[in-house]
């Protein structure tokens, strides 16, 4: 009886599940009907190809913080040449006070309006990152042995309205796979991310097999790109093709 554990990137994974299916709201976060259970089971039989096996469990890597940019916004006392230095990053906030300049009373008008609409654009997003966490929550407690690993932060620049990169988790899936490395016999990597490399050389010197289950959209076309490196370091590569996957993530109703 193999001891299996999964190791998923979750960010790397979720947008991968986007590659595969463009039609997915991604407001969504991920789908909502997948048995995730049985699809790890299934990442694991294609990799074992026996009965033989025990999923010991699925660690699922997320970020553990948002970081909001500004991290402060100015009190309601400050001035309006305070307000205008707080919004002097923002492109389209100069723009915008650049055509006010002789209306001192619009200036302030529009100055004061720009800075509540930091604050909405902070609020959501911290909305939409306790919308993520509450999904991840109930997927671990409508399956079974899935446990999320969290770590790092993110970052939302609210000027733009864009999140930076995931700090961190790379690091803590790549420190699991070493440290956990005797509960398991096989591990499986759902990631294109070659930062693992280093990680997998120690597992595998350690006499454990690491396969890296990777994914082929509808046209055929290898997903995620950047992995090729992580590819011929493990012991094995499992396609995952779009047909085979979309019963598990979209179940027929």
């Amino acid at each position: 009886m193999k001891r299996v554990c999964v190791f998923v990137d979750g960010e790397n994974f979720r947008h991968t599940l986007l590659d595969l299916f463009p039609d997915f709201d991604s407001r969504e976060y991920l789908p909502k009907k997948t048995p995730w259970d049985k699809l790890f089971d299934w990442f694991v039989a294609k990799t074992i190809c026996d009965d033989g096996f025990e999923r010991v469990r699925t660690y699922w890597y997320v970020i553990a913080m948002l970081d909001c940019y500004p991290d402060r916004l100015p009190g309601r006392e400050a001035s309006t040449e305070k307000l205008r230095q707080f919004l002097r990053p923002w492109d389209e906030a100069r723009e915008r006070l650049k055509a006010l300049d002789d209306d001192p009373d619009k200036h302030f008008l529009e100055v004061t309006e720009l800075v509540a609409e930091v604050e909405r654009r902070r609020a959501a997003m911290r909305k939409r990152f306790q919308y993520w966490r509450s999904r991840q929550e109930r997927i671990a407690s409508q399956g079974s042995r899935i446990e999320w690993r969290r770590a790092g932060a993110i970052t939302f620049n609210a000027f733009d309205k864009k999140l930076g990169s995931e700090k961190a988790v790379d690091v803590k899936l790549a420190t699991d796979l070493i440290t956990l490395r005797g509960i398991y016999d096989v591990a499986i990597i759902v990631s294109g991310d070659q930062d693992y490399v280093p990680a997998v050389q120690v597992v595998k010197d350690s006499g454990k097999r690491v396969v890296n289950v990777v994914f082929r959209n509808r046209a055929g076309r290898l997903l995620p790109g950047g992995a090729k490196r992580l590819n011929e370091l493990t012991d094995e590569c499992v396609e995952i093709r779009h047909d085979d996957i979309k019963p598990f993530i979209f179940p027929p109703t």
